[in-house]
C-alpha cells in the first residue's frame, strides 16, 4: 500500500455512532450533575475516578506511541495512528479536569479550612490549591507539546515523506518518556495519593504509569479488532500482529502485578501505623471483594489466556481478554480512590458507574473524529517496510 488515498480509513460507518455517543454521554453527565447537587461528595468522587480512567487511556496512548518510536518495534505500526488519535483527545480531559479544581475542598482534606493535623500543617508548602493548580496547568502544557510535536511530525511524514523525520521523533520520545515519568509521578501524588496525606508509596507513580500503558494497549487493541475488517486494516493485518500486540498486553499484565505485589509487601511487611490503614480500608467489606476481582480479572485470568499462541492469534479470544483488562483498569480506579473516603465506608453507587461512562461517551465520539483526520498507516516511514516481512515470516 504506497497510495496515501488507498490509506483512508472508511469510517462511514463509524461516524452513525458519534452523535449517539455525545447524546448519551451527555444525557449521563447531565443526570450526574442534577444529582451532584443534591450529593456533592458523591459527585466530585465519582467524577475523579472518571477523569482518571479516561486521562489513562489518553496518556496510555502517549507513553506507548513514545516507546514505539524510541524502539522501532515493529509491534506497534499497527496500532500508531490509534495511538496518536488517543494522544489527541487531551484537549478534551484538560477542559474535563476543571471540575477537580472546583471540588477539591470536597476531594481534599488538606484543602479545607482549620487543619491542626501536624502531618497536613507541615506539608502546606506543597499541599495548597494554589501550588496544586499550578502544577496542573504545568503537566498539561508538558503533555500538550509532547502531543503537538509527535503529531505534527507525523503529519509531516504522510504529507512530504520527510528524510528521516522518524528520528526526530525518536529522540523527543526518548526525553519525552522521562519527562512523562515525572510528572505522571506527581500528577498522580496530588489527584489520588494526596487524598490520605498521611500515606506515601514510593511505587505509586510507576503503579499508574503502568497501569496508563496497560489500558492503552488494551484499547488499542480493542479499537484494532474492530476496525480490522474495515481497509486499509483488512489488507495488513494478520494473526501474527495480533499475537505480537497479545504479547505486549501480557507483559504489561505482568510488570502490573509486580508492581502491586511490591507495593502491597513493603507496606504489610512494614506495619506502619500511616501506611498500612490504607491496605485495611481495602481488604474488608466490599473493598475485600473488589480486590480479589482485581488479583483475578487484571492478572490471573488475562496472564493464563495469553500465555496461549492460539488464543493472542484470534481476534474474538484476543477481544474478550483486551476487554476485562480495559474493564480492571476502571474497576482499579474505583479500588484506588473511593475507599480513601470515610476511612474505607465508601460504597460503590449509580453515580460511580453513570459519570465514567458519560464521559466515556464523548471520549470515544471525539476520539473516533480524531481516528479521520489522518491515513491509517504510516506509508512514508521507512520502518513500515518491515512490518509486513516480520508478519509473514512467522504465519
Amino acid at each position: 500500500m504506497s497510495e496515501t488515498g488507498d490509506n483512508k480509513l472508511n469510517l462511514l460507518n463509524l461516524e452513525r455512532y458519534s452523535k449517539p455517543l455525545i447524546l448519551v454521554g451527555g444525557v449521563l453527565l447531565a443526570i450526574c450533575i442534577a444529582g451532584g447537587m443534591a450529593n456533592k461528595d458523591d459527585f466530585y468522587r465519582s467524577y475523579l475516578v472518571a477523569f482518571l480512567f479516561w486521562l489513562g487511556v489518553t496518556l496510555g496512548c502517549l507513553a506507548v506511541l513514545m516507546v514505539q518510536h524510541l524502539t522501532g518495534g515493529q509491534w506497534a505500526f499497527i496500532i500508531r495512528r490509534i495511538l496518536e488519535a488517543g494522544t489527541r483527545t487531551l484537549p478534551l480531559m484538560a477542559l474535563a479536569a476543571l471540575p477537580i479544581l472546583f471540588g477539591m475542598k470536597t476531594l481534599y482534606v488538606w484543602d479545607q479550612p482549620g487543619q491542626t493535623d501536624p502531618a497536613i500543617v507541615g506539608k502546606h508548602m506543597y499541599l495548597n490549591s494554589g501550588f496544586f493548580t499550578a502544577r496542573m496547568i504545568l503537566y498539561f502544557v508538558v503533555w500538550f507539546l509532547l502531543v503537538h510535536f509527535l503529531n505534527k511530525w507525523s503529519r509531516q511524514e504522510d504529507s512530504h515523506a520527510t528524510p528521516n523525520v522518524w528520528i526526530r521523533m525518536e529522540n523527543l520520545s526518548g526525553i519525552g518518556l522521562v519527562i512523562y515519568a515525572v510528572t505522571i509521578s506527581f500528577a498522580s501524588v496530588d489527584w489520588v495519593m494526596s487524598i490520605e496525606p498521611r500515606w506515601y508509596s514510593t511505587i505509586y507513580g510507576m503503579l499508574f504509569m503502568v497501569g496508563q500503558a496497560l489500558a492503552a494497549m488494551a484499547f488499542s487493541v480493542t479499537v484494532l479488532i474492530w476496525l480490522s475488517d474495515r481497509k486499509p486494516f483488512s489488507e495488513s493485518i494478520t494473526p501474527t500482529h495480533f499475537q505480537d500486540l497479545g504479547s505486549f498486553l501480557l507483559v504489561f499484565v505482568m510488570l502490573w502485578a509486580y508492581l502491586e505485589f511490591s507495593q502491597f509487601l513493603i507496606t504489610w511487611g512494614g506495619n506502619l501505623s500511616g501506611e498500612i490503614p490504607w491496605y485495611v480500608y481495602r481488604m474488608r467489606g466490599v473493598w475485600g471483594a473488589v480486590g480479589l476481582m482485581l488479583v483475578l480479572g487484571s492478572f490471573a485470568l488475562p496472564f493464563f489466556l495469553l500465555l496461549f499462541r492460539h488464543i493472542k492469534r484470534r481476534k474474538k479470544w484476543l477481544l474478550v481478554v483486551a476487554g476485562l483488562i480495559l474493564l480492571m483498569r476502571l474497576v482499579d480506579m474505583y479500588w484506588m480512590v473511593l475507599p480513601a473516603f470515610g476511612r474505607g465506608d465508601a460504597h460503590l453507587t449509580w453515580m460511580n458507574v453513570a459519570l465514567p461512562l458519560g464521559m466515556g461517551g464523548i471520549w470515544f465520539a471525539y476520539f473516533t473524529r480524531q481516528l479521520q483526520r489522518m491515513p491509517a498507516l504510516a506509508i512514508h516511514d521507512p520502518r513500515m517496510e518491515g512490518v509486513a516481512k516480520h508478519a509473514a515470516g512467522h504465519e
